[in-house]
């Protein structure tokens, strides 16, 4: 218990962080259940709350997609359901486009290279943030289309 204590004072962790730090600290896999099981007593092992705050985390401070924070929630130990659930809840597709056009307008400084060069760089940086196809192109459209009006 005071090896997980030590653990949860540096940062919050997943109950698979835990278990997986506590069984390369050479604690056997029913003793670290056991700890698990108190932590969630005491409330301080709450997977379904980690995931939602780091999947909010993921979209507003990191300017991550729906996959690329997914991603991010399965790599901590979160069982894919509750990382569908986090996910789903944290971003409609409105919010989705509207956050990659934010992310956009912060990589290009509000303009994209030109041509079709441009485009395809500026969606496959939005690829690799994790944005879906369709809240990618049309965060693209917006933006050469704000270009072309003479807005920012």
């Amino acid at each position: 218990m005071d090896a997980a204590l030590r653990m949860l004072a540096r940062r919050a962790l997943s109950e698979a962080e835990i278990r997986e730090r506590l069984a390369k600290k050479g604690f056997p896999d029913g003793q670290a259940q056991a700890v698990i099981g108190r932590l969630r007593e005491l409330g301080l092992a709450d997977d379904p709350g980690l995931c939602a705050r780091l999947a909010r985390y993921c979209r507003e401070t990191r300017g991550y997609g729906p996959a690329k924070a997914a991603w991010f929630l399965r790599a901590r130990g979160f069982p894919r359901e509750l990382v569908e659930e986090a996910v789903r809840g944290s971003r409609s597709p409105e919010e989705e486009e509207a956050s990659a056009s934010a992310v956009l307008r912060k990589k290009f400084r509000g303009v994209l290279p030109p041509g079709r060069e441009g485009a395809a760089r500026a969606y496959r940086f939005l690829a690799g943030r994790g944005f879906s196809p369709g809240a990618s192109r049309r965060a693209i459209g917006g933006l050469t289309k704000a270009i072309r009006e003479g807005e920012d």
